[in-house]
């Protein structure tokens, strides 16, 4: 299927490793001019060379979208490259743990916690599309998109993390908002819920508690029997992004393979 988005330019906040990196190829696969950004100089640089060497066309950005200072370096690096933005996907990331035990549990999490992955998740999205929605309404034409969590449905319960679900959950009614407000410009604004992805922060996850959720008790909770790929994700972010989607708009899409077992 061709997607019509080939000579779209796309910014992939947080597009450097995992699904985020998935995003950026898939999107460079469909003709998409893709900037990507990340805060490891050397994985903003091998994703960029990467999706060159297959024939798509990047430029990485080191860039923490954690604050307004990062998002005007990305937002500046992808414009002296390819011009105005038309699709903005934010794959934010989460601050680094302190230890082991660090946001499992609530009595575990201080006002530092919370505030953080207010701005790591919230504003991130909020300062991202603020830079960019003026030039898309002009353009009549756009695409929002946030990489959230199956916690939108299903919060961590045996391993809770309530500053972390708080954060990325909320910013689930601030797309449905977006998606309202800006659709008489043909812009859209999805959320994609994801579940167990093979990445360096799934990995990291696992590695910080691993007699909790173990492997077993992963595959057990996935019919496929399997976790999913970044380029999966990839293609599902790459349709929601594409002219085919245009009637698709303030939705949570679940990305889990049968992860979560409830209807709604």
């Amino acid at each position: 299927m061709d997607l019509g988005i080939a000579g779209r330019v796309a910014v992939v906040a947080g597009g450097s490793r995992g699904c985020g990196r998935g995003i950026a190829e898939a999107l460079a696969a469909e003709g998409v001019k893709v900037a990507l950004s990340g805060r490891q100089p050397d994985a903003v640089g091998a994703a960029a060379e990467g999706i060159t060497a297959a024939g798509g066309v990047a430029v990485g950005v080191v860039a923490d979208v954690t604050s307004q200072t990062g998002v005007d370096t990305l937002i500046d690096g992808a414009r002296r490259a390819f011009g105005d933005p038309d699709i903005l996907v934010v794959n934010a990331p989460s601050p680094q743990r302190r230890e082991a035990t660090h946001l499992r549990g609530f009595e575990n999490c201080d006002d530092d916690d919370y505030l953080g992955m207010f701005e790591n998740h919230i504003l991130s999205q909020v300062r991202l599309a603020r830079a960019l929605l003026p030039a898309m309404k002009d353009h009549r034409w756009g695409r929002l998109l946030n990489i959230g969590t199956i916690a939108f449905k299903t919060p961590h319960q045996e391993d809770p993390l309530p500053a972390t679900d708080a954060g990325r959950i909320g910013v689930t009614p601030l797309m449905r908002i977006l998606s309202q407000e800006y659709g008489q410009y043909g812009i859209t604004a999805n959320t994609i819920a994801t579940g167990p992805f093979n990445s360096e922060l799934s990995a990291a996850y696992q590695a910080t508690n691993p007699t909790i959720k173990t492997p077993e008790w992963y595959l057990k909770m996935l019919p496929v029997g399997r976790w999913g790929e970044p380029i999966e994700m990839g293609w599902l972010a790459a349709f929601l992004c594409s002219d085919r989607a245009a009637f698709l708009t303030g939705e949570v899409i679940r990305l889990d393979g049968g992860y979560t077992k409830s209807l709604f």
